[in-house]
């Protein structure tokens, strides 16, 4: 069993920090735009502070611990768990930005309240070993893909 964590200054800073301040806007905006002040703007607002509040809290899309045994992944923040065990993944789709160090992975297709995570790579314990294993288990599980077809031929294998 491999655990991967995010530094905990990152953490704070780009998820907590985040999250707090789409919490403090998802109640000033709606507030200001009832008094009618830019009442649109507000909205609008408010509609994006709730998709982040949700994605930090309520989907921890943005998880804080990632643990890979040999037969399941597991994503941890906020005192909950999602596991998959290998058995019952049925799609694993990542997608990367290696420069950045980051990585949009969606598990059984994603949902509302689980199977969508963002990985900080770069900041995160042994994140390139993270992002190595990651793109591995996509190429496992999807072998006849696009993707997997352009690795097999650029890696010379």
């Amino acid at each position: 069993m491999t655990r991967y964590t995010y530094i905990k200054r990152y953490f704070a800073i780009e998820v907590v920090l985040t999250g707090a301040i789409s919490t403090g806007a998802l109640v000033v905006c709606p507030l200001a735009a009832f008094s009618g002040f830019l009442p649109g703007v507000m909205t609008v607002l408010a509609v994006a502070a709730f998709y982040q509040v949700w994605n930090t809290f309520i989907a921890i899309a943005n998880p804080e611990t990632v643990v890979i045994d040999g037969g399941a992944i597991a994503f941890s923040a906020w005192g909950r768990t999602d596991r998959y065990e290998a058995g019952k993944i049925t799609e694993f789709r990542v997608r990367e930005f290696p420069t950045a160090g980051k990585m949009y992975v969606r598990v059984n297709g994603g949902g509302l309240l689980r199977g969508r995570y963002w990985l900080q790579t770069r900041v995160m314990t042994d994140g390139d070993e993270l992002f190595r294993r990651i793109c591995d288990m996509e190429y496992a599980m999807h072998p006849d893909t696009l993707k997997a077809y352009a690795r097999r031929s650029n890696s010379g294998s």
